[in-house]
């Protein structure tokens, strides 16, 4: 735990669709803790490629169905795992499932909390 924040770090040899359950067994816990919001680690995670379009749309829709509307979920990825158009993003938004992906636990932590403005949730200057 992170204050008002629950935790979960999915590490080392992974298949995806086991983490993808293990995922979705703690948004289940952390709603059933009475707690609304999750950070997700994955950074650390080994033996899984980037899922393609229809299995983000499936994990999505998993993830939606376990919070139910009452889990926000920040998830910190390795820059590989983050698709530049956000499509598993809005996904998910679109099935009731609030959230959001980062490079870092910094910025989950500030768009989970709410905090804006904050220099680790500034997004990086086009180079």
């Amino acid at each position: 735990m992170i204050g008002e924040v629950a935790r979960f770090r999915l590490t080392g040899e992974q298949v995806l669709g086991d983490g993808v359950h293990q995922i979705t067994d703690a948004v289940i816990r952390t709603k059933e803790s009475g707690f609304d919001k999750l950070l997700v680690d994955i950074t650390a995670i080994t033996g899984v490629e980037p899922p393609g379009v229809d299995m983000r749309y499936w994990l999505m829709g998993e993830w939606a169905k376990a919070g139910r509307g009452s889990v926000r979920v920040a998830m910190v990825a390795r820059p590989e795992f983050i698709e530049h158009d956000r499509y598993a993003v809005i996904a998910g938004m679109n099935a009731g499932f609030v959230n959001n992906v980062f490079e870092t636990e910094a910025q989950a932590l500030d768009w989970l909390l709410g905090c804006r403005g904050r220099e680790s949730s500034k997004p990086a200057p086009p180079s």
